[in-house]
């Protein structure tokens, strides 16, 4: 579960150095808009817009795009969200000390920008805030609008004509720009939430597993005008009620990182990164919250080189490569850096493993496997076994259902019996990330292994059952500690006719409880054997056959000899006391005379 940094080659014409920009997904393009920087060595705000190619992972290409109709105006730590496959909306934001509250809308298939006209009250303007999709709707939290105006409401923003909007409407080629509302929530909401703030982050998440809905909305961190904040408050978008206790925290207090929840299965997970913890204290950790616990880790970096700290950066995720592209920022200074975050060690692909079975075979392989999991599909499946690089072998593996994948686990001789993990990949789409385990155990040899108890002892009954156990035994001489083996129990005459029925249990700790019976009296012969899956006949164990004699069990034996004579205890024969009398004191440990004694004190 590691991360890797990557410095991506990246070719065309880049956008200069700058922060308080964004970076959105829409459709899968990736789309730069906006912030601060210099340019032409003047410091200046932007209202361009770029794209990142990313189809050829060898040469990420970047390229301005030319857009038609009136462009919103320059403006930096603005907030902007997909609204649809083919619609970027921006919102708000600032140019040196003017504070906007327009919305925009881009069409990408149209590449013309359009500015939405609002029915009723909307936000005062504002920037350093958040937005964020969930439905139809999209929520916009906090933010800064200058003068020391700090914000703590929560707008919505949705289409009031479902036909006519890019909102509801989908991918539809035309956007109408007129119809769209907003709507107050603060005074709506029960509980009590987030005090004001700017600088803040803000996703939405579900927390029940193998989930296509969100559950929560939660609002974190940030700054007011005097300290920076280490709090979080979390929506639920069901009762739309704020909820503090037990809302999942950073472990540290942090402003401007960047932060967003990622699907994965069986959980989503949530990343953040950069950001100010203090003065010109620019952070570039990266923590992740896995939305079933709702803790957050720190992940170990397995390669590259952590890029340099920073607030005011932007980040979008590419699917096809599981990574977190990163650029620009703020470090004392504008960066114009593009940084890929690997992170599918983590994500994994978008299905997942939850069991195997069996979870123990032999060495050499062939044991037949059943994978249970969530979202299998239809593909090339195949399975990975192995811990390293180095010692990892493939096998093809058969699509039963949407829950089951049923393979033969790889022949693993050449590095020796081990524990190994379990992986599946379905069509390339990268290997599952849940962790599994698989033990290979050293093949057990029949000349080793041992059988003992009533059983294959030299006297034995015939008609009721009588066990043994066999213990099984490696090429080592160890003994095994897993079952799975295959033994055989046959209990044959020694003189021909009736042969005795046999029953193995398996114990799965190495041993193997053989139950049988036999018709009649008689000598018999118990053979037992092992059969190596690579061998065409069983092999015998150590010791067998092993020859046993059957008697009857329900002979009842004469008893030859004098009887004992009468004995006297004490002086008293208790023979001699009355019928009734010697009767209600027998076996008390007392003799006769003794008990009555007793019996008179009483």
């Amino acid at each position: 579960m590691s991360i890797s940094w990557e410095e991506p080659v990246a070719a065309g014409a880049a956008p200069c150095a700058r922060s308080g920009h964004t970076f959105t997904s829409c459709g899968g393009r990736f789309l730069v808009f906006g912030g601060s920087g210099r340019c032409n060595g003047k410091a200046q705000t932007f209202n361009d817009l770029f794209e990142l190619d990313t189809s050829t992972p060898e040469e990420y290409k970047w390229k301005q795009m030319i857009t038609t109709g009136i462009a919103p105006p320059p403006r930096a730590r603005h907030c902007a969200v997909a609204l649809s496959d083919k619609h970027l909306l921006v919102f708000g934001g600032l140019d040196k000390r003017i504070r906007y509250n327009d919305a925009w809308v881009f069409s990408l298939e149209d590449k013309e920008w359009s500015q939405l006209q609002f029915e009723g009250p909307c936000p005062e303007p504002r920037a350093h805030l958040t937005a964020t999709k969930f439905g139809s709707r999209v929520f916009f939290f906090g933010g800064y609008g200058g003068a020391g105006q700090v914000f703590s409401d929560l707008w919505t923003l949705r289409s009031c004509d479902s036909g006519s909007s890019a909102e509801e409407g989908g991918n539809g080629s035309r956007f109408c720009a007129r119809g769209f509302k907003w709507e107050n929530l603060t005074e709506q909401l029960q509980g009590t939430g987030p005090s004001p703030r700017f600088d803040h982050t803000a996703f939405i998440y579900p927390v029940t597993p193998n989930s296509d809905t969100f559950d929560k909305l939660l609002i974190m961190g940030g700054r007011d005008l005097s300290a920076m904040l280490h709090d979080s408050y979390v929506l639920d978008l069901a009762s739309m009620t704020w909820q503090t206790e037990g809302a999942p925290l950073l472990p540290f207090e942090v402003c401007n990182n960047v932060c967003d929840d990622i699907e994965s299965v069986p959980y989503h997970k949530v990343f953040s990164f950069g950001g100010k913890k203090g003065m010109m204290q620019y952070m570039n950790t990266v923590e992740v919250m896995d939305c079933g616990s709702q803790v957050w880790s720190t992940p170990p970096v397995d390669g590259g080189k952590a890029p340099c700290g920073r607030e005011d950066t932007a980040w979008v995720y590419d699917p096809k490569s599981s990574s977190l592209l990163i650029f620009g920022g703020w470090a004392s200074r504008w960066l114009g850096d593009l940084v890929k975050l690997n992170v599918s060690a983590i994500i994994g692909p978008p299905y997942a493993c939850t069991s195997i079975s069996p979870q123990a075979g032999p060495v050499y392989g062939e044991t037949q496997m059943t994978i249970k999991g969530l979202r299998f599909k239809p593909g090339k499946v195949q399975v990975r076994f192995g811990n390293t690089e180095k010692t990892q072998l493939l096998v093809d593996a058969e699509y039963v259902d949407s829950e089951t994948i049923k393979c033969k686990t790889a022949n693993y001789e050449q590095f020796g019996a081990t524990a190994v993990d379990v992986k599946v990949s379905i069509n390339g789409e990268g290997w599952t990330v849940n962790k599994l385990s698989y033990s290979y155990f050293a093949n057990t040899v029949a000349r080793n292994c041992t059988a003992f108890g009533p059983g294959v002892l030299p006297n034995v009954v015939f008609g009721v059952g009588v066990p043994f156990l066999i213990q099984a035994r490696d090429t080592l001489n160890e003994r095994r500690t897993s079952g799975g083996d295959h033994f055989a129990a046959r209990v044959v005459p020694a003189e021909g006719g009736l042969q005795g029925d046999a029953v193995i249990v398996d114990l799965q700790d190495g041993r193997y409880e053989v139950t049988y019976s036999v018709p009649q009296p008689g000598v018999y012969l118990v053979h037992v054997s092992h059969a190596d899956l690579r061998r065409s006949e069983a092999v015998a164990i150590r010791g067998s056959p092993f020859k046993v004699e059957a008697a009857d069990p329900w002979v009842k034996h004469r008893v030859l000899g004098q009887l004992p004579v009468k004995r006297t205890v004490s002086g008293c024969n208790s023979a001699e006391l009355p019928w009734p009398l010697a009767g209600k004191h027998a076996g008390r440990g007392l003799c006769a005379c003794r008990q009555t004694a007793a019996s008179n004190i009483t």
